[in-house]
């Protein structure tokens, strides 16, 4: 493999430079058996997303806790928190024990500073972590991922964003006025 190859630069080195071949075909050998040696690009490692108990599993490995359940409707969620608050993945479309999707869901209980302005202002200039006002009057979170062609790093970077929004969201809600302060 690398001889045949090595060897025919080194010959052409030869060839060109007659005297100075030595140093050239040191140069060659050299470069050669670096890029033999080079470390090859770190492969994403593919993963069952569609599998909530991998999707366990993986939260777990990145630091944070879930408890897989079930709700009433016989579906299958996880129950977790981050920067000090508990949120759920649930998952949809699925079929013997597979699924298509996850939405991350967190809600908090209704405050006055919780308003539609607040709602229309956040999702206007946020592109993933969408809010609304439930029935209750709640303030409610989505972020909807799929489920399909996962890789462990691209759960861990969609995980990631999930809790770098949610910190922001925090933030803004603490202010007095919510809606100016993502305004600003």
């Amino acid at each position: 493999m690398a001889g045949p190859l090595l060897e025919s630069a080194c010959d052409h080195a030869r060839a060109r430079c007659l005297g100075g071949g030595t140093k050239l075909m040191m140069l060659v050998a050299t470069l050669f058996l670096a890029l033999a040696g080079a470390p090859q690009a770190a492969k994403a490692q593919p993963v069952d997303l569609t599998d909530p108990a991998v999707v366990a599993t993986l939260v777990r490995d990145l630091g944070y806790k879930a408890e897989s359940k079930v709700n009433q409707a016989g579906e299958p969620y996880i129950a977790s928190a981050a920067n000090g608050s508990s949120f759920t993945i649930e998952f949809y479309g699925c079929e013997a024990g597979k699924c298509t999707s996850m939405q991350f869901y967190a809600w908090y209980k209704k405050k006055p500073e919780y308003t539609e302005a607040f709602v229309n202002s956040w999702n206007t200039r946020k592109r993933f972590l969408k809010a609304h006002i439930d029935k209750d009057g709640d303030l409610a979170t989505v972020y909807d991922i799929t489920s399909l062609g996962g890789t462990r790093e691209s759960f861990a970077d969609s995980f990631d964003w999930w809790t770098v929004m949610t910190a922001e969201l925090f933030t803004v809600m603490g202010d007095a006025d919510p809606a100016k302060k993502i305004a600003s």
